[in-house]
């Protein structure tokens, strides 16, 4: 078979799938642990959770796609054979679950799909996919989502398409803004296979739930007296929330409670005086 990949030899853009990820706040993570003296600490825990989640986005041996990692930005990309179906539907799966797993840790990302021209080796990442892929990641995306930009979500409308009941269907949702975004909680349903019965499925399902909620609370509350960073965890949980409303409608202690994400006033008190 025919491999289409990146040539070190032979430098060429190639149409690919690409992703572009960044880690939320992770600035001032690094400026925190700096201040507070526990820089080398974070260093290592950041290092340990990359290369032990990173192996789930690796691409596999046909697909010829390549990685490049730098502290908290990871690009992913796929040089594309055909029509680019299996390519996108593989580069949705494992970024899904390599955000579904950093989320775990408390590590929330952001990140932009695109399809077009593109090049990477050990050295460097090139071309107009990945200028689209950033600019969707740092402009569009603003809150903890994987945004697909409007090429890709055109060729994924046309794999749609083909099929009475498509298979991507569950793999992305449309926000409010219209924006299709990567619906990485779908994980949860690939851990069947590792299971022995239904009910160890659905008990390994209620408690990465579970899981997922604790840090986004976490992150609720570290963030309540920073809005805009805030906010970006509301959007999180207001999607956790959704999704857990349509798979497990009866488990209502997986839901964020509603007034964790309203933003109270208050009076003033004697405190304040």
């Amino acid at each position: 078979m025919n491999v289409v990949k990146y040539d070190e030899d032979n430098p060429r853009l190639i149409n690919s799938i690409v992703c572009a990820i960044d880690i939320l706040g992770f600035s001032q993570m690094i400026v925190n642990s700096s201040k507070n003296g526990y820089g080398d600490n974070l260093l290592r825990e950041i290092n340990y959770l990359i290369n032990k989640n990173k192996q789930c986005i690796i691409p596999n041996k046909y697909s010829k796609g390549k990685i490049k990692i730098f502290t908290d930005n990871m690009v992913v990309a796929y040089p594309i054979k055909g029509d680019g179906e299996k390519e996108l539907d593989e580069i949705l799966e494992n970024v899904a679950e390599y955000q579904f797993n950093l989320s775990l840790e408390g590590l929330f990302v952001r990140g932009g799909i695109s399809m077009g021209d593109f090049y990477i080796n050990e050295d460097i990442v090139f071309g107009p996919a990945l200028l689209d892929a950033h600019n969707t990641e740092s402009k569009i995306a603003c809150y903890p989502r994987i945004i697909l930009d409007n090429n890709t979500v055109s060729k994924l409308q046309t794999y749609i398409n083909y099929y009475d009941v498509a298979p991507q269907k569950n793999k992305i949702l449309i926000d409010n803004d219209g924006n299709w975004f990567l619906n990485y909680l779908n994980t949860i349903f690939k851990y069947y296979t590792e299971c022995s019965n239904e009910y160890e499925f659905e008990r390994v399902q209620y408690e990465l739930l579970l899981r997922h909620k604790k840090k986004i609370e976490e992150q609720l509350f570290i963030h309540r007296e920073n809005m805009r960073v805030w906010d970006k965890y509301v959007w999180t949980a207001n999607y956790h929330n959704y999704f857990c409303s349509i798979h497990f409608p009866k488990e209502k202690e997986l839901e964020i409670a509603r007034k964790d994400l309203l933003s109270w006033p208050r009076q003033i008190s004697n405190q304040d005086t």
